[in-house]
């Protein structure tokens, strides 16, 4: 949607499949350009049922009216996530109060920036990487 994006080494819009070592697949897409609002949202299908997460409207009220349907959507991911944000710092504090190990930490970040990592690696090579193959982490 926007070369300009590419030239400076940035993607508007991407798919990345992931595999992973147990035979399990995922695709993650991301669009920076949806202009309607802050779009995330996920879906995780397996054998026993599904689970899905996110929801971009800020409240459950749809408008119906002669020119079509609108619904107030959500525009910042603080928005979005403001739950999931206060329930983090609540357990990071509740952590530094108590001494107990929060619960998401620092391999938690590690395993979330070699993901990244690892699809910015595949988008240059125009190849598969392997997570256990990058250098430096």
């Amino acid at each position: 949607m926007r070369p300009d994006f590419k030239d400076h080494g940035l993607l508007d819009t991407a798919v990345v499949t992931i595999r992973f070592d147990n035979g399990a697949l995922a695709t993650a897409e991301a669009s920076f350009q949806a202009v309607y609002g802050y779009d995330v949202r996920a879906e995780v299908l397996g054998s026993a049922g599904m689970l899905t997460l996110g929801d971009l409207r800020r409240t459950h009220l749809t408008a119906y009216g002669p020119d079509g349907t609108t619904a107030e959507c959500v525009t910042y991911d603080q928005h979005l996530f403001h739950d999931a944000y206060v329930a983090e710092l609540a357990d990071f504090t509740d952590s530094i109060r108590t001494g107990r190990t929060p619960t998401a930490g620092g391999e938690d970040a590690r395993a979330a920036l070699s993901i990244a990592l690892a699809a910015i690696d595949s988008v240059t090579t125009g190849g598969s990487v392997r997570i256990d193959q990058l250098k430096g982490l």
